[in-house]
């Protein structure tokens, strides 16, 4: 019998916090970073990065299915604009910056995917 009851214990103790994740995504309550339509945004992403800057390259694709797409985003040179750079303290590089009216309201720093960055918009990571 207590073999019986660790079992079920067990499995509750497993099922529980996937059947929580599966609900809070299915409840309505979170839209999927690809229901995000370009022209209900407020702000826009920066993307700062240099010609010479290998990592930047690799987080070309991201930028680039997002421009392709419709979405604010803006490349952002730091050698050519470092007056900007200054601004949102952009120590190092590839940067996406999102921005709301001049704020800063999230950062990502390194290569990222293009759906993570849809999903700053909506203000998640």
């Amino acid at each position: 019998m207590q073999k019986a009851i660790v079992v079920i214990v067990a499995m509750l103790s497993f099922a529980a916090p996937v059947l929580l994740t599966v609900a809070s995504y299915s409840s309505g309550g979170f839209t999927p970073a690809d229901d995000v339509k370009p022209r209900d945004l407020s702000g826009k992403i920066l993307f700062f990065s240099a010609s010479w800057c290998p990592a930047c390259r690799h987080a070309e694709p991201a930028y680039q299915e997002l421009r392709n797409a419709g979405y604010p985003i803006r490349k952002v040179d730091v050698d050519s604009n470092s007056s900007l750079a200054q601004k949102y303290g952009i120590r190092s590089i590839p940067q996406f910056v999102y921005v709301v009216d001049g704020n800063e309201k999230r950062r990502v720093s390194g290569s990222a995917s293009a759906s993570r960055l849809k999903r700053m918009y909506q203000g998640g990571w």
